[in-house]
């Protein structure tokens, strides 16, 4: 899960030649730390070495996520998460929309949690996530750039009765 949020660096091995028609400086240098996990360590190797066209292809691709990695990576559809973890380091972009894959397909009513009820506001949405919530079931807000929802956390508090300023 650290992967997946913080996406390392390891900038110690220079982007080979033979990728730097496609793939970007980041990408390698977040390959170089991803290799560093189990099952992950030739993934660097298959990359640059074993399938490099392959791998462009499937870089190229409108929605990656939704394709079979190369060769023996393929196998990795039967691990989403791991998956995941690659789409991370070569095409961060499609992040979102595998995440919002791996919710629907993992968790149970994973459909509720991604599709939105537009007939609800966002006072209603945090209203019915609070009902979920508990001191060891948090609430995570995932935002987009420009969202703020502390207006609606200092309305559902008062709304139960409590000082948002307090």
């Amino acid at each position: 899960m650290n992967f997946l949020v913080n996406c390392p660096l390891d900038t110690s091995v220079p982007r080979p030649a033979v990728l730097k028609d496609w793939l970007p400086e980041v990408a390698w240098y977040s390959v170089q730390s991803l290799i560093k996990i189990e099952p992950f360590e030739q993934f660097a190797n298959h990359l640059e070495k074993e399938m490099p066209r392959r791998f462009m292809e499937w870089y190229n691709e409108l929605s990656p996520e939704s394709c079979k990695l190369p060769g023996d990576w393929k196998i990795l559809d039967k691990q989403p998460f791991q998956k995941m973890l690659v789409t991370r380091c070569l095409r961060p972009d499609r992040v979102t929309a595998q995440l919002s894959t791996f919710i629907r397909k993992t968790l149970p009513r994973g459909d509720s949690f991604v599709d939105c009820d537009n007939t609800s506001s966002a006072d209603d949405v945090l209203q019915t996530s609070f009902v979920d919530a508990s001191p060891t079931v948090p609430i995570f807000f995932i935002l987009s750039p420009g969202a703020n929802p502390i207006k609606n956390v200092e309305n559902l508090a008062r709304k139960m009765g409590m000082d948002p300023a307090k």
